[in-house]
């Protein structure tokens, strides 16, 4: 013999990698952001509104509630951050009524709404009983101001 010793090779057992639960955080991590990135808040939304040089920024927090309506270039409606359908607008102007009746109405009409929808929901504003409609514009800056005089 050649005075060799050879050790009897061990049999190791394979280490196996379990995939399942990566695969279940990578689906709860695109479920969080799918959910997270399509709740953007009606606030964010980009509004066009008309310049007045007489608006004033109103941040009234303790009065009564009001009906925020959001009517957009494209036709879109929203209330309450909602899209709703011309349709069931005045039955959903009714039923916050009847639960908010010192409620007040604010309609944001984006600049290129055409002046006749404004007045179709203005209607049906009125219909629903709300005593006041507040119309939302944004107070013009002073150098859109000397950009734009009025003329008498």
């Amino acid at each position: 013999m050649s005075g060799l010793a050879f050790k009897p090779t061990r049999h190791r057992e394979k280490i196996t990698l379990s995939v399942t639960p990566l695969i279940d955080v990578l689906f709860l991590l695109i479920i969080f952001f799918m959910l997270t990135g399509t709740f953007k808040r009606l606030a964010e939304l980009e509004l066009m509104l008309p310049d007045s040089s007489t608006a004033e920024i109103s941040l009234e927090q303790d009065g009564p509630r009001s009906m925020e309506l959001v009517l957009t270039t494209d036709g879109r409606l929203f209330v309450q951050d909602e899209a709703v359908e011309l349709e069931s607008l005045k039955a959903r102007l009714l039923a916050f009524r009847e639960n908010n009746p010192e409620s007040g109405a604010l309609l944001n009409a984006e600049s290129g709404v055409e002046h006749g929808r404004v007045v179709e929901l203005l209607d049906i504003i009125r219909e629903a009983g709300f005593p006041g409609v507040s119309l939302g514009t944004r107070p013009a800056t002073q150098e859109e101001e000397k950009s734009n005089p009025k003329e008498n």
